[in-house]
């Protein structure tokens, strides 16, 4: 260990190895720097600590004056002088400077400067000796450590040049324009000092605290299917860069927070054979790393790696880092002079670098521009979040159709579901009892309400109701239509007809007939109060589809294909712009639902190649449910009952569904009850309905 108490001083907290150049270096600033008058008090040594590093007893302090003291300081000083005491080379600080020094490739005088600066970082009486000598400028630093060091001014001045290695490489800096005392002005690699004094295996574990070895990734490039065409640039640029020892390359890599954007590098790294080590967020204390160390750190990291084989950096959560990195400003509160030496820093980096955010507009366009690669890694595709909830979800008693509901769920970041699959198959495990769905539903809806996202759909659905074609009410064959999408693949269809007609079920049934994934969307998943972010949700939407093969049901259509003669707004005409020229490229099954097909705007109505109303239930189709639903809830009917259905003349398929629903919570004891629900949800309705003229039968 580097602390050990000197047989000769009181506890002083210093290695014995280091007292005679350490006292060297302390009257030498004491008495050549000007220190000793503010050290040499009246009555007594203005530090009695610092007087016991030099090596006064408490009897020699007890007989103090001031005469006696400047005597006393200038004989061991001239002491001292004669014996010339070395920097000792066979300490574990000597020998970490000594690796450092030599990768580097550091001078003397550079190497000098550091073991003086981290012995002053480490034994606080030095701190206060020096401290002594008072407030410094940058040149009288300078003369300071050229002084205690015995190094021409000139050597120190270039040592500390802004341009210099210790500058470069962020182990070192000198405050250019404020006076601060020595402690202050000079400023060490945050952790460095700490870590110089301990022993370590290799040059890489003597740094812990500022560059550490990723973790092994726990996914693979086959998690990311999405990405499959960033995957193959992304690896010739590496493995191209690598080979060339490119400089400057950078690859900024975005998008919500647990998405998978970390667990993505480490896997890409990984799979081109790189070592991939990483800027830490935290202090092994465990506390937060500022933005400015974490910079600082990467700086250093440049230079220690630089000319490394097959090495990869990863600057991860980079956000605070560009507000509160180098510096937020300059020392005069500029902010020019910092952007320009940060977009140098990026065009010169010797070690390839993945940046990565959750928020991209914390980092200034500036910066942005720099980049040669940029990945927005949103919400993965359907398809994908449903094999994440399978593969965490290994243990747990769920239903396909569960399961299909929450990774249709537009916001179920992989990271939301590996969290709620671990507390809940832990918590399953104990209690047996409780339903793995109830439970995993109930902890994503939390995650889900704290980041402000819309809840999980309740319960599995209308599960219980039967779904055929023929109890649709089209005015077209359904069935015709759906052979006829299966063999063709793509189409872009327009249900229109009131509520509760089925027509998002429809879609629901002819992505699982066609046996494809089904992306549902609503316009309030698309629409934003914020300018252009709804035209980017627009195409982000059909994107995914796309690339996901999935049937594409948009409910709530006329929100955003709203006839654009009576728009009122700028904005709500290129929303329709935006959705007419996606619809127009779009290469698979387009479905949009509206019960509003009067305010379609016309070149919408032109694009789609069928459009399908969904009415009422005719009175065939209307019995054949109330059958089914009378057996499902155990209920005897008679022929009396059908005249009383007929007379609901707007049954839709979602009323039995609902009512259905509602008989499980409030049971009904015959089927004239059933059908007095029933009439209770024909009436709620605002829709009027228009009846033919004639007589019924």
């Amino acid at each position: 260990m580097f602390m050990i108490k000197p047989s000769n001083t009181e506890s002083t907290g210093v290695d014995a190895t280091y007292l005679p150049v350490l006292r060297l270096w302390i009257l030498r600033a004491l008495l050549r720097c000007n220190g000793v008058e503010e050290f040499i008090g009246e009555r007594r040594f203005d530090d009695q600590q610092v007087a016991r590093l030099l090596g006064y007893t408490d009897a020699q302090l007890a007989r103090y004056n001031e005469r006696w003291a400047l005597k006393s300081l200038q004989a061991r000083l001239d002491a001292l002088e004669r014996a010339s005491p070395p920097i000792p080379t066979d300490t574990v600080l000597a020998g970490n400077l000594a690796k450092l020094s030599a990768r580097l490739g550091l001078n003397d005088v550079e190497r000098d400067i550091l073991h003086f600066t981290a012995l002053q970082r480490v034994q606080s009486e030095f701190c206060d000796a020096l401290d002594q000598v008072g407030e410094l400028t940058r040149a009288s630093t300078c003369r300071l450590l050229a002084q205690c060091l015995g190094h021409p001014v000139a050597a120190i001045q270039a040592a500390l040049d802004d341009r210099g290695k210790l500058s470069r490489s962020a182990l070192l800096s000198v405050d250019p324009t404020r006076i601060f005392r020595f402690c202050n002005k000079v400023d060490m690699l945050t952790g460095l000092a700490e870590d110089l004094m301990l022993e370590h295996d290799d040059l890489l574990s003597l740094f812990g605290t500022s560059i550490v070895p990723a973790r092994v990734p726990r996914l693979t490039l086959a998690h990311f299917p999405h990405l499959a065409e960033d995957i193959t640039l992304l690896q010739g640029y590496l493995t191209a860069a690598g080979r060339l020892q490119q400089p400057g390359v950078n690859v900024l890599v975005h998008g919500r927070p647990g998405t998978g954007k970390t667990e993505f590098v480490r896997a890409l790294v990984h799979a081109v054979g790189a070592r991939l080590l990483e800027i830490p967020t935290e202090e092994p204390s465990g506390k937060p790393r500022a933005g400015r160390a974490r910079f600082e750190s990467f700086r250093f990291a440049q230079s220690l790696l630089a000319g490394a084989d097959r090495t990869v950096l990863l600057f991860d959560e980079v956000e605070d880092v560009f507000n509160d990195g180098p510096k937020a400003r300059d020392d005069e509160g500029n902010t020019s002079g910092v952007k320009g030496w940060v977009n140098q820093l990026l065009e010169h980096n010797r070690v390839p670098t993945f940046w990565v955010t959750n928020h991209l507009r914390a980092i200034d366009p500036a910066y942005r521009r720099r980049f040669d690669y940029v990945l927005h890694l949103d919400m993965p595709p359907s398809s994908v979040r449903r094999r994440v909830i399978d593969e965490h979800t290994t243990g747990l008693a769920l239903t396909a159709r569960w399961r299909e509901s929450a990774a249709s769920h537009l916001d179920m970041a992989p990271a939301v579901v590996e969290r709620a699959a671990k507390v809940s198959t832990l918590v399953c495990n104990v209690l047996p009892d409780l339903e793995p769905a109830q439970v995993l539903s109930r902890l994503m809806n939390n995650t889900l309400d704290a980041l402000g996202a819309t809840r999980l759909p309740s319960g599995d659905g209308d599960a219980s109701i039967n779904y055929r074609l023929d109890l649709l009410n089209a005015d077209c064959d359904l069935q015709r239509l759906q052979d006829g999408l299966g063999r063709v693949g793509e189409g872009r269809l327009c249900l229109y007809g009131p509520p509760g007609t089925g027509k998002t079920a429809f879609g629901r049934h002819l992505a699982q007939a066609l046996d494809r994934p089904l992306l549902v969307k609503r316009a309030s998943d698309i629409l934003s109060p914020y300018v252009g972010m709804a035209e980017r949700n627009i195409a982000q939407m059909f994107r995914e589809a796309q690339a996901d093969g999935a049937v594409l049901l948009l409910d709530e259509a006329d929100s955003l294909l709203r006839e654009r003669q009576g728009a009122q707004r700028s904005w709500e005409v290129t929303q329709v712009n935006e959705m007419l020229t996606q619809m127009e490229g779009f290469r698979g099954i387009f479905i949009a639902s509206t019960n509003l097909m009067d305010s379609l705007d016309a070149a919408a109505m032109r694009r789609f190649d069928a459009r399908i109303r969904l009415g009422y239930l005719g009175p065939e189709q209307a019995w054949e449910m109330f059958v089914w639903t009378a057996q499902v809830l155990k209920l005897s009917h008679t022929g009396d009952v059908r005249q009383e259905l007929d007379r609901l003349v707007n049954l839709t398929p979602g009323d039995f569904a609902s009512v259905e629903r509602h008989c499980r919570l409030d049971p009904v004891a015959s089927a004239a009850d059933l059908v007095a629900r029933l009439r209770q949800a024909c009436e709620s309705k605002r829709e009027p309905v228009r009846k033919s003229i004639g007589f019924m039968a």
